[in-house]
């Protein structure tokens, strides 16, 4: 016969086997949480810095020459990934944080990604065309015609290079290179910033 000591016994252990697959597996992260670096691919914490750094630096050498206090308007391309790695959904977010970047310089503004998309489906040009001024011309004028005038155009480039230091350890370099084309002078300013990390059992 089962004394009541095992059946109380049982009855903790199924408490706390009921209450351990009942926990919690998600939380909203506080603003004071640090971003996760991942451990297979870049993340959030690796994005988050290459484009803060880059974007700050790249706007301030271009305000810098322009002189002035009056407000500029930028267009960003769509980033082009040339890593080892897919975007997936950080193609969305990664659009995010630049604009947020250069929206924080106070001095720029960032034009929607919507209008840009409609002017590139209306002109039906690629990003890669718009390195070459005649085309470059055909979508800025049909953002004029929207009432957007545009002062620069930004293209950004996300770059990767992978080392094998074995045992399962290895090495990726990131670089975001960031190219701002001044659409009435012509002249390119570029900027890459660069971030190291190491993966361990890959």
């Amino acid at each position: 016969m089962n004394s009541p000591f095992s059946f109380l016994a049982a009855a903790a252990v199924a408490a706390l086997t009921f209450a351990a697959c009942e926990s919690p597996r998600a939380r909203i992260m506080a603003d004071t949480d640090q971003d996760f670096v991942g451990d297979r691919t870049a993340g959030a914490g690796t994005f988050d810095r290459l484009i803060s750094e880059g974007v700050e630096k790249l706007l301030t050498d271009h305000s810098a020459a322009q002189g002035g206090l009056g407000k500029l308007s930028i267009v960003s391309l769509p980033v082009e990934n040339e890593s080892a790695e897919e975007l997936g959904d950080w193609q969305e977010q990664i659009y995010s944080l630049l604009t947020t970047s250069v929206n924080r310089s106070e001095r720029y503004n960032m034009i929607s990604r919507r209008f840009v998309e409609a002017a590139l489906r209306e002109t039906r040009l690629r990003p890669d065309q718009l390195f070459l001024p005649q085309y470059q011309r055909q979508l800025l004028e049909v953002l004029e015609q929207q009432g957007l005038p545009v002062d620069a155009m930004l293209f950004p480039k996300l770059t990767s290079g992978t080392t094998d230091a074995g045992r399962g350890i290895t090495q990726r370099n990131y670089g975001f290179e960031l190219a701002l084309v001044d659409v009435k002078s012509g002249q390119e300013r570029m900027y890459t910033t660069r971030l190291r990390k190491e993966y361990r059992g890959q």
